[in-house]
This record gives structure tokens, sequence and C-alpha cells, in this order.
């Protein structure tokens, strides 16, 4: 009965995967005060005056903005988003673009709490366009990594992680230390979904160490928990207790309820797992009075699941029908909520715009409030079907997975989409871009004097080992066979060389007879930083020509 979260709800992390919620636009751990219940007729909240000076328009914009951020904090997600909406229009009127990016990223962060993560992308994509203009490294920073969390919310966690790491390392300076350690968090949260749990643990405990070196006890608390589930998984069932236990005890301490309900029902899986059953059901009873109590209906469907399970196990149906029955009731509460918000955000989205385009408005609000009540019939007829639908989705989102299985690395999909991506930023900011073909040399001889498996044993290690020859903010993909494309951003043609000659000698120096005894590679590698090519195509198809020259001249050399 194990549980994937609904299609466009919020929250398709997993129960420990909290940092995230606490991720809001502005705001970490810092308190603000909240705004009055009513808003209609506060001035504060009038549009900003025609003809109004520049500096007055700010003000208003800036008043309405603080107003959004109590909205949100009160979880009143449609008042929040009409209010940075007509922030975004007065900020844009008086040409203050640093306010302007900081309320699209709040903007952003309110539909991705309603689960409409298209047009949260959009934003964030927006806001990242204006921090590269200015060169504001710390609000980029953010901007990636929210753009990774989009991602991963979608289950593409393998494009969110290349966003983390591209935050990462724009993240170096002492003062960017808050922004470094919830990217790390990020990172170890889609390391572990993607299992590659050692290093999960590796990031996990970094971003652990910065938390409390800033002493932010809420964020301990939310990277703990992710600590523990990823013991869990590694099998290190002492160290996921103990983990957990304190993420309890310190959660309990400074009042984070749903720090509270994410521990207990951690621990209460982990205890059903061991057939410690007693323990278990205190731990899942607990947890379920706080979700009840607050109403955090994301862990409390998940609390119902659990406690199915438990009962089913203990060989009482009667009571794992009742959870189970209550499970699948809660979870068809936060579709159509989800939906429900969609559908307010579309409506405001509108109003908003009513004094521009009278006419047009009518049209288009009437097609997507039809497209809305469509989506929220969808969702209610899909309940009945919601075992297919599951496996749907999760054959959906093995299709979509962007990784090779033999490396590790981008696969073919991956790289045209991130390539193209580069070129275009790479023509519209007038910065350099180097595309990199590498083949191992006569490498059919391997596979038939050693066996494929030896091949694929030393295609495995040559993924490493270009890997660590490269930066984080570069992509390696396999292109097809033992042909691998380096993606070398800001990289001109005499930058790209010396990355490449290196990676040549690398590999020629390389002891391949760890491997097998007699084995030995070389490399041979076309290089392209041509940016004035009609398109990232060609400048692939240039750096293959230049490999075919690389091979004709004799191999294991770099021909650009």
């Amino acid at each position: 009965m194990r549980n994937v979260a609904p299609q466009g709800a919020p929250g398709a992390a997993s129960v420990g995967d909290i940092l995230n919620s606490l991720d809001a636009a502005e705001s970490d751990e810092r308190t603000l005060p909240l705004p009055r219940t009513g808003v209609a007729g506060n001035s504060a909240l009038e549009a900003a005056v025609p003809g109004a000076a520049p500096e007055q328009r700010v003000t208003q914009a800036e008043s309405l903005y603080q107003q959004a951020r109590g909205r949100a904090l009160l979880l009143d997600h449609a008042a929040a988003l009409d209010l940075f909406s007509r922030a975004l229009e007065g900020f844009e009127a008086a040409g203050d673009e640093i306010a302007t990016a900081r309320t699209l990223r709040a903007i952003s962060v309110i539909q991705d709490a309603q689960g409409d993560f298209s047009r949260a992308l959009d934003h964030q994509l927006r806001a990242l366009e204006i921090d590269e203009r200015l060169g504001v490294t710390t609000n980029r920073a953010a901007t990636l990594r929210t753009i990774g969390l989009v991602c991963s919310k979608t289950g593409d966690h393998a494009t969110g992680l290349d966003f983390y790491r591209q935050s990462l390392a724009l993240c170096m300076d002492d003062r960017d230390t808050l922004e470094r350690g919830k990217t790390l968090n990020n990172i170890g949260i889609n390391l572990k979904n993607l299992g590659k749990c050692d290093e999960a643990l590796a990031a996990l405990s970094e971003a652990m160490q910065l938390f409390e070196k800033l002493r932010l006890p809420l964020l301990q608390c939310a990277t703990l928990n992710n600590i523990g589930l990823v013991h869990e998984k590694l099998g290190d069932a002492a160290a996921a207790e103990r983990t957990l236990c304190e993420a309890l005890a310190r959660s309990e301490t400074v009042a984070y309820v749903q720090g509270v309900a994410h521990a207990q029902v951690a621990l209460g899986r982990l205890y059903a797992a061991q057939t410690r059953y007693d323990e278990a059901r205190e731990r899942l009873h607990a947890a379920l009075v706080i979700c009840e109590r607050h109403s955090i209906k994301l862990t409390w469907y998940e609390c119902h699941e659990a406690l199915a399970e438990l009962y089913e196990r203990l060989g009482d149906p009667a009571t794992a029908l009742q959870h189970f029955r209550r499970f699948h009731q809660l979870e068809h509460e936060v579709q159509v909520e989800s939906a429900s918000n969609k559908m307010r955000a579309f409506a405001i989205h509108f109003q908003v715009s009513a004094a521009k385009r009278d006419a047009e408005l009518q049209r288009e609000r009437q097609a997507v409030l039809t497209r809305a009540n469509a989506e929220l019939d969808a969702l209610n007829v899909s309940l009945t079907e919601a075992n297919l639908q599951k496996s749907m989705l999760l054959d959906q989102l093995e299709q979509q997975t962007y990784e090779d299985a033999l490396t590790g690395l981008a696969n073919r999909r991956r790289l045209d989409l991130r390539l193209a991506d580069e070129f275009s930023l790479a023509l519209r900011h007038g910065r350099p871009l180097a595309v990199a073909i590498a083949d191992l040399d006569e490498f059919k001889k391997v596979n038939d004097r050693f066996s494929h498996a030896v091949g694929d044993a030393a295609l495995r290690s040559l993924a490493k080992l270009i890997s660590s020859q490269v930066r984080h903010t570069d992509l390696v993909a396999r292109f097809g066979g033992e042909e691998f494309v380096l993606v070398l951003v800001q990289s001109d043609t005499d930058a790209a060389f010396k990355v490449c000659e290196k990676l040549r000698t690398a590999v020629e120096q390389f002891a391949w007879d760890t491997i097998h005894p007699g084995l030995a590679l070389t490399l041979s590698i076309g290089v392209c930083a041509d940016t004035t090519l009609p398109g990232h195509e060609r400048m692939l198809a240039a750096a293959d020509r230049n490999l075919y020259l690389a091979k004709a001249n004799g191999r294991n050399r770099v021909v650009g």
C-alpha cells in the first residue's frame, strides 16, 4: 500500500524531505508581523497611483510585498498571490529590477505550494534572467536552487540535481553560508532519491554543520530528518533511529510541529519494519494527533497509510481498512484542494489584468476556468482508478529519466536539452561555450579481446575520470557506445583545449591494468568553440569532424 504523491499536488517529495517546505521566498526563521484579517479598503493594498514618482511606486509596491509575505505565512495563498502580483506591477513600473526578481521568486513559491509547477518555473526563469543580467550571485543561487526544487517535485531528480549543483557553485563566499547549506540539503535529498546514499549523507552532513554554525534550529531539525532517512535507506537502522530521535527531540524543543510529525512517522515506519509493533503504533498515533490538530494533510494521509500497513501486519484487517479508507479520503481532499488552488490562481491573475483588456479577458477567463473545472473533474474520476494511475505515473517518471544506465552520466536526451539552453545563453550574454566529443581509441578490440564485461567496466571508469576533470557547472554525457560529450560553459577554444588535453593525458596514464591485465586505453577528442555557427547541433557536428581528424592523424590527440 505504498503511496505515490498525487499528480499535481504539492509536496511530491517523501515525508522526510522537509527542508524545502521551509524555503520561503525571503524569510528563513525570521518573523513578520501578521497582517490584519481584512484586505479590502486598506490604502496600502490599492494599485499604484498612475503618474506617481518612481520612489512612491517602490514604497507602495514594498508595502504590498510585505503584506503578501504575511498572507503567505498564514497560508492564505490566494490573497498572497494577488498582493505579490500587484507588488510586481509596481516594481516593474518603477524599474526596480532587484525587487522585481525578488517578487518573481516569491510568486513562484506560492505557485509551487499550489502545485502549479509550470507557472512557478516560468517565474523562476524570469527571475534568473534578471539575476544573470545584474550579476547578483546570491540571488542567482537562490533562483537556480528553486528551479531545481520545481524540477524535483515533478519527479525529475536528475535535472533538479543539475540545477542544485549550479546553485552550489555560486555559494562559495562566507556570506553565502545559508544559501550553501540549503542547497546542500536539497542535493542530499535528490541524491538519496537517486539511490546515491553515500553522496547524499556527505552533502546532508555538510549542510547540518552549516546550519549549526548559523544557529538555525528549524533547518537543523529538517536536515536531521533527511539524514535519518538516508541511514534507513543504507540499511543502518541503529543510525537511522538515533538520528530521527534527535530530530524529534530538537523539533519538540523549538515547537516545530511539522518536524515532530515527520520524525514520528519516519520512526513509526522504521519500527514497523523491525517488527517493533508496539513502538511503531505509539509513534504513528502520536503523529496522527499532531497532523489532525494542525491539519498537516500531506503527512496526515501518510500516517493513515502507515497505520493501515501496520494493522495489516498485526492481523487486524478491520482497523487496517479504517485507516486505509481515511488515507484515501485525505488523499482525495489534497487533490481537490490542489485543483481548487489552481482555479483561484487563474481567476486572480485575470482579475488583476481586467482594467487593461476587458473584452479579451472574458473569453480567456472562461477558457481557463473551463480547463480548471475539467482538471478537477479528471482528478475526481481518476480517484476511482488510483492504482492504475499510480502505475502509469511511475512508468512516465521512469521514461523521463535523464541518466545513462551504465555510467550514471547524462544521457543523449539530457545532453540535447542542456546544450540547447547553454547555446542560447551564450548568444544572449555574449559569453563563450565549447563542446568536445571524446572517443576511446580502438575500443572494439577491448570487447573482442577481453569481453564486454571488461569493456563496460572500462566505460564506467572513464566516466568517473572525465567527471573528475571538469567543473560542477559543466556537463558530461554519454553520447553512445564509447563516445562522450563535454559541454564546457564559459570556455573558449584555449580553455577547452587545456581541459581536453589534461583529460587525454589522464586517460593515457590511468592504470587500466587494474581492471584487467594488459588493458591500455587512449582517447581522441574533437573540440568546437564556435558560437557563430547556426545552432548547437552544428557545434556538435563540428566537434565530431575534429574528432575524425584526431583519429585520422594517429589517435590519442586533441583537435580543435
